[in-house]
């Protein structure tokens, strides 16, 4: 009898099977680095989609924001934030190859290596065995790893310094913190200038748009 073949939830796809050659994460998520505020709203984002009961809770985010005292050409002074994302190594990754239990399939739309939780036993060999420290702990023992969302992260559009989430009363001069990219793009994304932008005050943002008259 053939056995019937796993289908990701999120996207519809076919899992691949056991011994399958699975290619390497083709798109990622991608930081610029001092460039993020700690809003948090990546971890927020990532919490409502996670979370069992859809809390807005970041103990179930998959994305942490650490400070990050680097000097950039952005932050002169070596203050600012970063956003710990998986770098989604090359198939199998380190904390796959880890696992004792093969608990860990492929999505197959976006070849991201994904914690299967009925064949996970919580041992966290995990934890450690990823280079970048971020495969996370939930409070129920849970562990926790990037998916990429099926294609489509929550992060990536819950970023508040993206230019269409900016109040057009104060603009910024900024670029967006996350993006998801494949790696040559995301390439000429660091070579580019943040786009100068002058600081308009909220009164005069709403003059130019006729909201108020200029006896106000």
């Amino acid at each position: 009898m053939q056995e019937t073949r796993q289908k990701e939830l999120v996207n519809g796809e076919v899992w691949y099977s056991p011994g399958d050659d699975v290619p390497n994460v083709p798109t990622k998520l991608f930081a610029l680095q001092n460039l993020c505020t700690d809003c948090k709203m990546c971890e927020v984002a990532c919490s409502l989609i996670h979370s069992p009961e859809g809390e807005l809770n970041p103990v179930w985010t998959r994305i942490k924001i650490d400070h990050a005292p680097q000097v950039s050409r952005v932050s002169k002074d070596g203050f600012g934030f970063m956003p710990a994302i998986c770098h989604h190594c090359a198939n199998p990754p380190p904390c796959a190859e880890v696992c004792p239990t093969d608990a860990f399939y492929y999505d197959p739309k976006t070849q991201a290596a994904v914690i299967d939780q009925d064949k996970c036993i919580q041992c966290m060999e995990c934890v450690p065995g990823c280079p970048f420290d971020t495969v996370f702990v939930a409070p129920t023992g849970e562990l926790l790893k990037c998916d990429l969302c099926g294609g489509d992260p929550a992060c990536v559009k819950a970023c508040s310094t993206r230019p269409e989430m900016l109040n057009a009363g104060k603009q910024y001069s900024r670029m967006p913190v996350l993006f998801y990219e494949e790696k040559a793009a995301f390439g000429q994304i660091l070579r580019q200038k943040p786009e100068a932008r002058d600081e308009v005050g909220i009164m005069q943002a709403m003059l130019s748009k006729g909201k108020v008259s200029s006896a106000a």
